[in-house]
């Protein structure tokens, strides 16, 4: 694995990425919360509504790209054309304290929908980390 330091410094920075799906050639981009654990940084969580629209296009094509959204409409970001998508093997219940601590207000989403929520993971195979002006840095897991 390469030197994950400014990804890890960019991730603690934001909660939010834009998701990008493809299905049939037609491009679908939705902002979505995530959070990851320091320990395993190939690997992103958010929950969604199994019965959700982006569910089925996973179904359809588990290749997604992704990137952060900015801090405070900086310039670090991280995205990745070379990603994918899967339900994770981990429960709400079990993930509920890292989103938490990731995510303000989480705690009252899970208290209010927590039951119909389902994890999934973003399994990140190589990721381009821009920090500023000059040439990025690329990682790969």
């Amino acid at each position: 694995m390469n030197d994950v330091s400014n990804y890890l410094k960019i991730l603690g920075q934001t909660n939010e990425i834009a998701l990008a799906t493809a299905i049939e050639n037609v491009p679908n981009v939705r902002i979505v919360n995530f959070c990851f654990n320091p320990k395993n940084p190939g690997v992103l969580y958010f929950a969604s509504d199994i019965t959700n629209n982006k569910v089925r296009e996973f179904e359809q094509n588990n290749v997604i790209a992704f990137t952060t959204v900015p801090a405070d409409g900086g310039i670090p970001h991280i995205r990745s054309v070379r990603a994918a998508v899967e339900i994770s093997g981990r429960s709400m219940d079990e993930m509920a304290p890292l989103f938490i601590s990731a995510i303000p207000g989480y705690d009252e989403a899970i208290a209010a929908i927590g039951d119909a929520l389902t994890v999934f993971e973003i399994h990140v195979m190589e990721a381009v980390v821009i920090t500023g002006f000059e040439e990025p840095d690329f990682v790969t897991f």
